[in-house]
């Protein structure tokens, strides 16, 4: 299930023993696990264990020793297992026995950032799904929460701070919470107040930066450069950074696949793939190509010494805006 409905189905399911809690948006992942803590566990200094996944590979005697212990003044312990990854004979061998037939009184928790096709397949398991979300439902939670401070936001403008922040709820809160305290309560976060104050992801820019080269707009898009260099971007950073997006473009823009297949392969937000598929459409395959090779030659040449990163971006930059 989505994280969205993780809150509704534990106030409608009395307990499960197993979770696999696993998406590479931090924030989701741990309200979801204090989410579980608050439903079921009491004292949790004395019911919580904590174990890392390379321990659990390298010896699983002392965490099943803790899933088999019985909780203190609680109704449920936990056990969770963070960053956990096993082969399936690793799986067959130490854990397929405990999921068949898990302890009660014990909520055994994975908490993985990546995927585990091994796991997902194990029976007895709630998997909650904890990927990033898409603008729409991050945008409906940006203005719950200035509702919430007595804070008027519009749905545009919260989409903006969901956008600026890359679809990171750790980014989101955190520049949620800088805004509703500069407005205060009764005051407004206006499109003004969010472009000043949000602090705008390198990848976004890189974004906006292919945008305005895409359409012409390059006083803006040299206005970006300056503004990213001015904040501390390393030019050789942004170099890669400007290779890899116009790489991805051009690897869109040549494939036959859907977006949801491209999402897959490139291991990217099937809504980037989206937007990437918008931005190629204003470039020539061969200007994509070009700007590519242009990119990754000056990289070449200035880790070799013969030129540095300053002049390669102030270079590459007006060879692919010309």
């Amino acid at each position: 299930m989505k994280f969205a409905d993780f809150k509704k189905y534990l106030s409608a399911v009395n307990c499960d023993s197993i979770y696999l809690i696993a998406g590479e948006d931090a924030y989701f992942r741990a309200a979801a696990l204090e989410s579980l803590k608050k439903r079921f566990i009491s004292e949790p200094q004395l019911n919580v264990s904590v174990f890392d996944g390379e321990t659990a590979l390298s010896g699983f005697g002392e965490i099943s020793a803790a899933l088999h212990a019985y909780p203190f003044l609680s109704e449920k312990r936990m056990v969770v297992l963070k960053e956990f990854y096993p082969k399936a004979d690793f799986f067959n061998r130490e854990l397929k026995p405990y999921f068949a037939s898990p302890v009660a009184e014990t909520l055994f928790v994975i908490e993985n950032a990546g995927q585990c096709d091994v796991l997902k397949k194990a029976e007895n398991l709630v998997v909650v799904d904890c990927e990033k979300e898409d603008s729409d439902i991050l945008a409906k939670w940006v203005v719950n929460e200035c509702a919430k401070e007595n804070v008027s936001i519009s749905r545009q403008v919260a989409e903006k701070v969901a956008n600026y922040s890359l679809f990171d709820m750790t980014k989101i809160s955190g520049e949620t919470k800088k805004l509703i305290a500069y407005a205060g309560k009764g005051g407004e976060i206006t499109e003004e107040v969010a472009e000043i104050l949000v602090n705008k992801d390198t990848e976004y820019q890189i974004y906006e930066l292919t945008e305005c080269i895409g359409k012409k707009r390059n006083d803006e898009a040299l206005r970006i450069v300056k503004d990213m260099l001015a904040k501390g971007e390393p030019p050789q950073r942004l170099i890669v950074s400007i290779y890899n997006y116009f790489r991805r473009l051009l690897h869109i823009s040549l494939s036959p696949l859907d977006n949801a297949e491209l999402s897959k392969l490139l291991g990217i937000k099937e809504y980037a793939v989206k937007k990437s598929r918008e931005q190629a459409k204003a470039f020539k395959k061969k200007a994509l190509k070009k700007a590519v090779d242009f990119l990754s030659d000056g990289d070449y040449a200035a880790k070799c010494g013969k030129t540095d990163f300053d002049a390669v971006l102030t270079a590459s930059l007006f060879e692919i805006l010309l």
